[in-house]
């Protein structure tokens, strides 16, 4: 069984609090991607334990992922006793601001799901999603939503329109962790004093307000602490407002920047231009476009 694992960007993220349990509540728009993992999922009747294998060889040193800290949540919700193989087709960079971890998880979630027949309840599925990953309940739908708290509140929004989408990764990757640590640091809630809720941000995404009136009123009160720590995002930023795009952004943590765009002639430009340099990861993907608020494969 082959389940795909949707990236996403963040178009706006606010960061609130810090809780007791050492995260950060946040609110946050998130799109997702056509570019995704794609992961096999089988039961294994001849093994002694579970195997995940990825084909990416940044990965393949870690014995322990998400994806097997899900089966052992699951095995614990749901008693299942056959052992699993997972291979994880990587195409999402590691990272990265892309939500790719987050994304295998959810997706090895659903095949455990489909595989044994389970009928979890939307609230089920949350409780045991957020003890993976602050990014997993959402991943499980992979739609525009506005996320809140440490990630569990999920809220749909209905935004249909398709952009083209530009990621451009320097060599460098970042911690999602010790970019949350740069922020505490500095302090840099400031970042979005006098400007737009979350919500109001929405509201202008949904009625479609132009990609460079949505630049001017969007924000990651990330990008600080992370450009603080790899000033290569700031230099990627500038190129590619150089080029002409009205909606050049970091998402998540980093250290991927993003361009959003209708016109597919200069993302394809400007995709050239970058692949000139060997020092960065770049792909030319787009926006999803639903039509319901079902999840799809």
């Amino acid at each position: 069984m082959n389940i795909k694992a949707f990236a996403k960007i963040n178009l706006a993220l606010k960061v609130l609090n810090q809780r007791d349990d050492g995260y950060h509540n946040i609110e946050s728009i998130l799109l997702p991607l056509e570019m995704h993992d794609v992961i096999e999922i089988k039961i294994d009747n001849l093994a002694a334990d579970d195997f995940v294998t990825c084909d990416d060889f940044c990965l393949k040193t870690v014995k322990y992922n998400l994806c097997h800290k899900v089966i052992d949540e699951a095995r614990k919700k749901w008693g299942f006793t056959k052992k699993l193989r997972i291979s994880i087709h990587k195409n999402i960079f590691i990272q990265a601001g892309l939500g790719g971890g987050s994304a295998d998880a959810a997706a090895t979630l659903i095949g455990i799901i489909k595989l044994f027949k389970i009928k979890p309840t939307k609230e089920e599925l949350i409780d045991l999603s957020i003890k993976i990953g602050s990014d997993v309940p959402w991943s499980l739908f992979s739609q525009p939503a506005i996320i809140e708290q440490k990630g569990e509140k999920v809220d749909f929004i209905n935004f249909k329109q398709q952009y083209h989408c530009l990621l451009v990764k320097p060599s460098i990757g970042l911690s999602t962790k010790e970019v949350f640590d740069k922020f505490d640091e500095i302090k840099s809630n400031d970042v979005s004093d006098n400007k737009k809720t979350i919500k109001e941000i929405a509201n202008s995404l949904i009625s479609c307000t132009s990609l460079k009136e949505l630049n001017k009123i969007c924000y990651n009160e990330l990008e600080l602490p992370a450009s603080q720590m790899l000033p290569e995002i700031i230099d990627i930023k500038n190129k590619l407002i150089g080029l002409g795009f009205d909606f050049v952004q970091m998402t998540g943590a980093g250290s991927t920047v993003f361009a959003l765009t209708t016109n597919l002639n200069k993302a394809k430009q400007a995709e050239e231009y970058f692949s000139k340099n060997e020092n960065y990861q770049i792909e030319l993907t787009k926006t999803r476009v639903f039509n319901n608020l079902k999840r799809e494969n």
